[in-house]
């Protein structure tokens, strides 16, 4: 970012402003403070723009919980931190829950703020930088099918940006449902290839007899039947692409066929002597770990090698839950639109059960079920009542916690070892894992130093 990070800092206390003004302008940040909430509000939508805002929670013209849904809708990018002399659990879930980056109680270390501060800066720059990829990519066709806006999928959005223009074997990696295919599209169609074919395959579905006279072709007489000449896909996809899904599928002899191919970019009709060369990309993709099959030997490990040059690997949606918001929507659009209904959205209940719920068939699952849905919804948004059974009475599991501790370890080394966990579960901020200790900021500090954690 070119320009200084502007922050707005917003307190009843004058104190508190001075000195979030003396922690944080030596260090190169704008800082403009405010002692009331509307003005700053004001300035925020009127102003030059700003990047982080930092507001008390208990205020007497607008608490915190307001300040961060005005600053939100008036640019939802802007990162707010919340400070507080009222510091509770309660208080610090709900801040977050309502879109807070951070909360942190009064009174406050200012290196700690300035640690905070840093963060935020570091996660503000990398949605910039997110957003202006996906603005980027939208222009080409198939990413706009690709919903999300996750760490995960912003990975995947860059890796598509990377490799859509070069000629190296792409593997894409990802459970049933994720879409694999919209990946492979993606990265033809932004590519220089683009204007030539796009042709996919499903290797699992076809028989080897079949996948081999799909792939390569074959002359007239090759066997019983073939009464005409056949243009395999490699042939018809000369200068463009060819998709192969569930390439870890195919039988041991195809593997050899296929391997020579990928090796000569050439290969002879079934019946056939004339040897055809073609300038083919192949993207493959698969649902299993084909590491482990190598190791299995049910597949060729100098077939995984050609396979993997650049792996792409798509999360599952149980991992990435923040995306289901944004899928629900377009899926609601898309179906609205299909069967013109009047369904402009969903209750909250509803779709915190959708975002809850487990997806073992992922995206295509949610879209599946977004469908029914909007189908069978007599309302104009879809309720609890329109979902099937199996995600009104799903409940999340909870993973058993069995010997936690190894036994002989002293009290020292529980709290240490739950320190520790505690510490890994918040990526290594403190001020959570102080909250989630149920301790303040300087103890934990104290406990860490005294216990040799390092983080």
């Amino acid at each position: 970012m070119d320009r200084p990070i502007r922050i707005i800092a917003i307190d009843d206390e004058e104190t508190m402003l001075r000195i979030l003004k003396r922690s944080l302008e030596p260090e190169g940040y704008k800082v403009e403070i405010f002692p009331n909430a509307d003005d700053a509000m004001e300035r925020l939508r009127n102003g030059e723009p700003a990047d982080i805002v930092i507001t008390d929670l208990m205020m007497p013209d607008m608490d915190g919980f307001k300040v961060i849904e005005t600053v939100h809708s008036i640019d939802k990018e802007i990162i707010v931190i919340v400070i507080t002399a009222y510091s509770s659990v309660e208080s610090a879930v709900k801040a977050i829950k309502a879109g807070a980056y951070d909360f942190i109680p009064k009174p406050f270390d200012p290196e700690h703020m300035l640690i905070v501060v840093k963060r935020a800066v570091e996660t503000r720059s990398l949605k910039l930088e997110n957003i202006g990829l996906k603005k980027q990519l939208d222009s080409v066709p198939y990413v706009r099918d690709i919903i999300g806006k996750s760490p995960t999928m912003m990975h995947v959005f860059s890796m598509i940006e990377k490799v859509k223009d070069t000629d190296g074997t792409v593997l894409i990696i990802g459970e049933s449902g994720v879409g694999k295919e919209l990946v492979a599209r993606a990265i033809h169609y932004g590519s220089k290839r683009s204007k030539n074919q796009f042709i996919p395959i499903n290797c699992g579905a076809l028989p080897d007899e079949l996948l081999e006279s799909e792939l390569f072709g074959y002359e007239k007489g090759a066997f019983t039947g073939a009464v005409n000449r056949k243009v395999g896909l490699f042939e018809a996809a000369d200068g463009g692409t060819v998709f192969l899904d569930e390439v870890s599928s195919i039988s041991p002899m195809m593997q050899v066929k296929l391997l020579r191919f990928l090796q000569e970019r050439s290969f002879i009709r079934l019946g056939g002597k004339e040897t055809i060369s073609v300038d083919v990309r192949i993207i493959a993709a698969t649902n299993e770990d084909l590491k482990e099959a190598v190791n299995k030997g049910s597949f060729r490990k100098d077939l995984y090698y050609r396979l993997n040059v650049i792996p792409v690997e798509i999360p599952p949606l149980r991992e990435r839950k923040d995306d289901i918001p944004m899928l629900i929507r377009h899926f609601i659009k898309k179906f609205s639109t299909k069967m013109d209904k009047k369904i402009t959205g969903i209750s909250k209940d509803a779709e915190d059960m959708l975002i809850k719920y487990k997806w073992e068939g992922n995206v295509r699952e949610l879209e599946n079920v977004m469908e029914r849905a909007i189908t069978i919804s007599d309302d104009d948004v879809v309720g609890i009542e329109d979902l099937p059974d199996e995600i009104t009475n799903y409940k999340e599991q909870l993973p058993e916690t069995i010997n936690l501790y190894p036994s002989g370890m002293t009290l020292f080394d529980v709290e240490r070892m739950h320190i520790q966990n505690v510490l890994n579960s918040t990526g290594g901020n403190k001020s959570r894992a102080a909250r989630m200790l149920g301790i303040d900021y300087s103890t934990l500090r104290r406990k860490l130093k005294s216990t040799d954690i390092e983080v």
